[in-house]
């Protein structure tokens, strides 16, 4: 699967989608963090998510519509729930991480976020 950079040291492989697999309500995927990526942030105002830790650890900073934050960390075999209406960043950690993700419902457009990935997996389509 192709690969697409969250940024510097962070990337994602996304195998279930809208755009390859015609899925109508989630994507899946997995996501690499190197020790010491930058951080990625995302607002998620329309869809739920859950990580699974696979390697190492994940650290994400939780920031509500009224500006409260907290820190959630999960280690490997451990699981997080990331509803909709939070603002999100996930933090290095200092060690080489994994996670699978999934989210749900996917937006109606697929990937209008990520336009050349989005072609990349539209291309795959009965590969």
């Amino acid at each position: 699967m192709p690969r697409l950079e969250f940024n510097t040291g962070i990337d994602t492989a996304i195998f279930l989608s809208r755009e390859r697999d015609d899925a109508r309500y989630f994507r899946q995927g997995y996501c690499w963090m190197e020790p010491d990526h930058a951080p990625y942030a995302w607002d998620q105002t329309n869809f739920d998510e859950t990580h699974f830790c696979i390697q190492g650890m994940i650290r994400l900073l939780v920031r509500d519509a009224s500006g409260r934050e907290v820190v959630l960390e999960a280690r490997e075999g451990e699981h997080i729930y990331l509803p909709a209406g939070y603002a999100y960043k996930l933090e290095a950690t200092g060690v080489k991480s994994a996670f699978f993700w999934t989210s749900g419902p996917s937006p109606r457009p697929g990937l209008v976020e990520a336009k050349d990935y989005s072609k990349q997996l539209t291309s795959m389509r009965g590969a």
